[in-house]
């Protein structure tokens, strides 16, 4: 699916309607994050609000994850992507890496400077997914702690990209967890 300049063009009937299904979509994955005792972060109604009114789409709504591992071990971090567009979207991507990049502006700079010594990852493989029109789905990875990085707390981030397999692929959102190394 080519990469396409999208005015937002979402109406206030068309983003209250996007806000009550992803906060029904939240709140399922909210209990039963929280349930086993990982920590979850969501948007606020707010957030959102403001987020699809400024935004492309898709985006990130939620994000869950463990909150340590020892050297060797594994961070385990979840992350769900909505389309609240009334078109569909395809060659996404999720990608995973560490650094600590939250307060860069700058797409190119946030997607190039990371930690290089833990591993970068990015699902799905091989060409990507799809979501249709108001469709959700979520992807779990397993960050394994490499030997050698310090005893400390690390930022994850994770960012959604469209794929052109020609040409410059597309930012869309991007969220952030942190994590401790015991």
């Amino acid at each position: 699916m080519p990469t396409r300049k999208i005015e937002n063009t979402k109406s206030p009937a068309d983003i209250k309607r996007a806000i009550e299904t992803i906060e029904a979509e939240v709140e399922k994955e909210k209990k039963k994050r929280e349930k086993s005792g990982e920590t979850f972060t969501s948007l606020t109604r707010e957030q959102l609000d403001e987020k699809l009114r400024r935004a492309e789409s898709p985006m990130i709504v939620w994000q869950s994850w463990n909150n340590t591992a020892p050297i060797g071990g594994l961070i385990n971090y979840s992350v769900g992507v909505m389309n609240p567009d009334p078109f569909a979207w395809g060659t996404l991507a999720v990608a995973v890496s560490v650094g600590n990049r939250n307060p860069i502006t700058s797409s190119d700079i946030f997607l190039s400077d990371f930690d290089r010594r833990f591993p970068t990852l990015a699902q799905p493989a091989t060409i990507g997914f799809s979501l249709g029109p108001g469709a959700s789905t979520s992807f779990s990875f397993a960050l394994r702690i490499p030997a050698g990085v310090e005893k400390t707390g690390y930022f994850g981030n994770s960012v959604l990209q469209q794929i052109s397999f020609h040409d410059v692929g597309k930012y869309l959102d991007r969220g952030v967890f942190f994590f401790g190394v015991v």
